[in-house]
C-alpha cells in the first residue's frame, strides 16, 4: 500500500507523540502541573498521583504530591521569601489539608513559643525563618517532606540541620530523623524526613533547625597548651565572671589608639558582652556566625570587635577563608590543622578509624557509621585536603591509610 507523503508525516509524528508520551511516564509515574501564584494564597484540589507546585510571591515554591485526593488550602506570610519544601502525602482516604506558614511562633498567637529541641552533645538553633502548620481533617498516615540543600531557600549545604515537629501539649521541638539524599539530575542535595499518623483536627508545626556538635575538648586543649607554655595565669575559663577577674588582674600594655574607654566601660557595654559570650561559649567563631548570631549590622560589629581587639580581650587568626576569634591569649596555642578537626568531631571520628584500621575503605566506612556515603566522601575529601590521609588503590577499591608523617600524627604520638 502507497501512503502519501502527508499521511506517512502524519503516521510519524503519532509514533514519535505515543514514544515521547511512554517515556515520559516511564520517567516519572506522577502528572505534574505548577501554579503561578501572584500573592501568597491558595485554595485548590489535588487528584491522585498528582504532584503540583505552587510558585507564590517572594521566590517561595511549595510543591504536593498525592496518592488520594487533597482539598488543599496554602497561605504564606507576606514576609517569608526565598523557600523551597515539597509535601508527599500517602494515605488511605481523601483529605482537606491546610498549610499556613510563618516566621516564628509568636506569630502564630503563642504566648509561650515550644523550646528548641534538645539532645545531648547537640545545640541547635532556628534560622530557617519559615514554620508550616499543618491540620487535616482526618488522620494522615505517612507524610514525607523534602527540602533543597541550597542557600537561596535558606539551607546552607555545609551545615546540618534536621525536621522538627511540635503539637501541644509538648513543651519543646522534636526532633526528626532527616536524611541527606543526592539529585543526581540537579547533582543537588537534598533534606528528606517522614512523619507518620499525623491526628486529625490538631495543629501540627514543622520546620528546619540547624545544629552543631558541642565540643567538650575546647577548654581542656586551651588548658593543656597554656600549662605547657607555662603561663600559669590563665587556667581553665569555667565562665565569664572568671574571665574578666583574669582580665582586670593581668598586667599587660593596651595601645588604646582612638578609643578613649576603661576596661570596665568596655566589658559592661551589652552588645560586647553578647559577642564575648558567644567566644567563650564556641571558641574559634567566625566573623559571618558572630554577624548572625548577635543580629548587629556589619559595621556596628567590626566597631565593637575591634574595641575587645584593641583592649585584648579578644584574639582573632586567620583560618582558611575566615577569620576565627578567640579568648585573648598573647601567643596563639592552636594551629590551623587543631582548629579544622575540632570545628567536626564526625571527621576527627573517621580519621581515629582509619588510624585504628589502616586499609579501610568508603562502603566499609558508610556501613560502620550508617550515613549516606556522600557524607562519608565530604570528609574524607576534607581529611585529603589536610594531608591526613594517603588513599591507595587495591583492586577495585580504594583503600585509606593515615598520613603518619603528618605533623598531626608526630605531635600526637609524642604527647
Amino acid at each position: 500500500m502507497n501512503l502519501s507523503w502527508k499521511t506517512k508525516s502524519r503516521f510519524s509524528l503519532l509514533v514519535l507523540f505515543i514514544i515521547t508520551f511512554e517515556l515520559c511516564l516511564f520517567i516519572s509515574p506522577t502528572i505534574g502541573r505548577t501554579v503561578n501564584i501572584p500573592g501568597f494564597y491558595i485554595k485548590d484540589q489535588i487528584y491522585p498521583n498528582e504532584v503540583v507546585f505552587y510558585n507564590f510571591s517572594n521566590n517561595i515554591t511549595l510543591g504536593v504530591s498525592s496518592d488520594v485526593f487533597i482539598d488543599i488550602e496554602i497561605d504564606y506570610e507576606n514576609r517569608i521569601e526565598n523557600r523551597q519544601i515539597l509535601f508527599k502525602v500517602n494515605n488511605s482516604l481523601p483529605i482537606y489539608l491546610n498549610i499556613t506558614s510563618k516566621i516564628n511562633m509568636n506569630n502564630f498567637g503563642m504566648t509561650k513559643p515550644p523550646d528548641n529541641p534538645k539532645r545531648s552533645n547537640y545545640r541547635f538553633q532556628y534560622q530557617y525563618n519559615c514554620i508550616f502548620q499543618l491540620r487535616s481533617n482526618i488522620t494522615i498516615e505517612r507524610l514525607t517532606i523534602q527540602t533543597i540543600k541550597n542557600s537561596q531557600y535558606g539551607i546552607n549545604p555545609d551545615r546540618l540541620y534536621s525536621l522538627a515537629l511540635y503539637h501541644a501539649p509538648q513543651d519543646s521541638w522534636e526532633i526528626i530523623n532527616t536524611n541527606t539524599g543526592y539529585n543526581e539530575s540537579s547533582s543537588e542535595d537534598y533534606l528528606i524526613s517522614t512523619i507518620t499518623q499525623i491526628q486529625a483536627d490538631t495543629d501540627y508545626y514543622i520546620t528546619f533547625f540547624e545544629f552543631s556538635e558541642i565540643s567538650n575538648n575546647w577548654w581542656w586543649l586551651i588548658f593543656i597548651v597554656f600549662l605547657a607554655l607555662g603561663i600559669g595565669s590563665l587556667v581553665i575559663l569555667i565562665s565569664k565572671k572568671d574571665y574578666f577577674q583574669y582580665l582586670k588582674q593581668r598586667t599587660i600594655p593596651i595601645e588604646k589608639g582612638a578609643h578613649r574607654l576603661s576596661l570596665e566601660e568596655v566589658l559592661e557595654n551589652e552588645n560586647r558582652n553578647k559577642i564575648i559570650d558567644l567566644i567563650l561559649e564556641e571558641p574559634g567563631i567566625h566573623f559571618n556566625e558572630l554577624l548572625r548570631r548577635t543580629e548587629l549590622a556589619a559595621g556596628n560589629l567590626v566597631w565593637h570587635l575591634d574595641i575587645l581587639e584593641t583592649y585584648k580581650v579578644i584574639g582573632k587568626k586567620r583560618i582558611g577563608k575566615f577569620i576565627a576569634y578567640f579568648p585573648y591569649y598573647q601567643k596563639n596555642p592552636i594551629n590551623n590543622l587543631d582548629l579544622e578537626l575540632s570545628k567536626s568531631k564526625f571527621t576527627l571520628e573517621i580519621l581515629e578509624m582509619i588510624e585504628k584500621e589502616p586499609g579501610l575503605w568508603n562502603n566499609l566506612i558508610t556501613k560502620r557509621m550508617k550515613v549516606d556515603h556522600k557524607t562519608i566522601q565530604y570528609h574524607i575529601e576534607k581529611l585529603k585536603e589536610l594531608k591526613l590521609i594517603h588513599l591507595k588503590k587495591e583492586g577495585r577499591k580504594k583503600k585509606i591509610y593515615p598520613n603518619l608523617d603528618s605533623e598531626y600524627f608526630n605531635n600526637k604520638h609524642s604527647d
